[in-house]
């Protein structure tokens, strides 16, 4: 094979530790390229993808990209050069993982490039400032991204580095060999697609069921969790990719928190990407009725709210009636916009586990006004399925499945 895998590095600073990574990848048996993502100076050494190479796949002029002398204007130019050179790698089958070692700008580049690769794909980012507060968030993002911290900063090779990347090098390759060993299979045309659905620890026992009764059935589901990362990668798979062939979204409150800046808010597309594909959808209520506010934003009038304190970090605060309404007006017309059918399934006895039916969260007469301002605004197209039971049963999960069987092709059904 002539797979290789990629290093990427800004080679006039961290080029002799790309380089021993490289030996020590070579060494267990797979083949390695330096790619250099470098902004000022020269190469230390040697690159197999040289800066010229990437500057080049960006399409920019040489000679204009030099002379941009602010590094933070050269940066967007290399990395869309790093783009264009491993996606090519990808598309002609020439690459079969990717690593980048560096400090802040290094891995903030590496790691920008990586995300161009599919789901599935091996994905190393070693990184001596991994550990840094608000760092890791953006460097992951949605990404399957994995990450290293290497504690000790990149700044000559010694013992303690030679270690690292030594293990570095036996990670990215122990990713690449099981990855061979266990790829990921799709279904082929006419067979059963996978099912996306949102899962979150209030409504877990609701998808557990829901998986379960599908999984008898021969169905794949695939879960995301509804903390405002998980389900915002959803999103974008289901808009990029033509992975899932419907969505079951138990938990759609990441809508809610982003109205209203809480710490799960999914980004202003949420609950858009499967209307978009034309996808059948199943929507059911978990965790629309409260919210996540950050510390820094926590209101004194949240203390004269129910509220549920469901770990150290988490508060759980019931939203107003007011709010209930603005949040059932932006569902409804993400939902009244899609292009496949339809249903919402709501529990009468509570909508997760911690606001079910005799518990102190509980509150009909609040989550009643959401269900009549969601039916106000929904299309007629739109079916609302009202159970007389709580999220977390097994009477509700089957509600679920019924509302997905009757939404999906009878040929694909049977």
């Amino acid at each position: 094979m002539n797979r290789s895998i990629v290093i990427l590095v800004m080679a006039e600073e961290k080029w002799e530790e790309a380089d021993f990574l490289r030996q020590q990848i070579e060494l267990i048996g797979h083949r390695a390229k330096i790619l250099d993502m470098g902004l000022t100076g020269s190469s230390q050494g040697v690159c197999q993808i040289s800066r010229e190479e990437v500057i080049s796949a960006s399409g920019r002029p040489h000679e204009e990209v030099l002379s941009v002398t602010d590094r933070g204007k050269r940066m967007p130019i290399m990395v869309d050069g790093g783009i264009q050179i491993v996606r090519k790698l990808f598309d002609e089958g020439e690459l079969s993982g990717i690593i980048s070692v560096g400090g802040t700008t290094g891995t903030r580049m590496g790691s920008s490039i990586m995300k161009s690769l599919p789901f599935g794909f091996p994905k190393l980012a070693v990184s001596s400032t991994a550990a840094l507060p608000g760092l890791s968030s953006r460097y992951i993002g949605t990404a399957d991204i994995t990450l290293m911290h290497s504690v000790i900063e990149f700044a000559g090779l010694n013992d303690l580095l030679r270690n690292v990347l030594a293990r570095a090098a036996g990670a990215i390759c122990a990713m690449v060999e099981s990855g061979e060993r266990v790829p990921i299979q799709l279904p082929e045309k006419g067979n059963k697609p996978l099912i996306a659905m949102t899962h979150f620890g209030p409504s877990e026992e609701c998808a557990v069921h829901v998986r379960k009764l599908l999984e008898e059935k021969g169905w794949q589901v695939i879960g995301f969790s509804a903390a405002g990362i998980g389900d915002r990668a959803m999103e974008e798979i289901i808009e990029s990719k033509d992975i899932f062939g419907a969505v079951i979204d138990l938990t759609p409150g990441g809508v809610g928190e982003e109205l209203f800046g809480f710490s799960r808010k999914a980004g202003p597309t949420r609950l858009e990407a499967a209307g978009k594909k034309n996808l059948p959808q199943v929507i059911a209520p978990c965790s629309v009725n409260f919210g996540s506010p950050l510390k820094k934003n926590y209101l004194p009038e949240y203390d004269q709210r129910k509220k549920y304190v469901y770990d150290s970090a988490r508060t759980f605060v019931r939203l107003s009636e007011e709010e209930l309404i603005q949040v059932a007006d932006v569902i409804a017309e993400k939902l009244n916009r899609s292009g496949g059918p339809v249903k919402v399934v709501i529990p009468l006895g509570g909508w997760s586990s911690v606001d079910k039916r005799g518990t102190p969260f509980y509150d009909a007469n609040l989550d009643r006004i959401f269900v009549d301002q969601l039916k106000k605004k929904l299309s007629s197209a739109i079916e609302v399925r009202e159970v007389d039971a709580d999220l977390e049963t097994l009477e509700f999960a089957s509600a679920v499945v019924q509302a997905f069987e009757d939404i999906m092709p009878k040929e694909v059904i049977h």
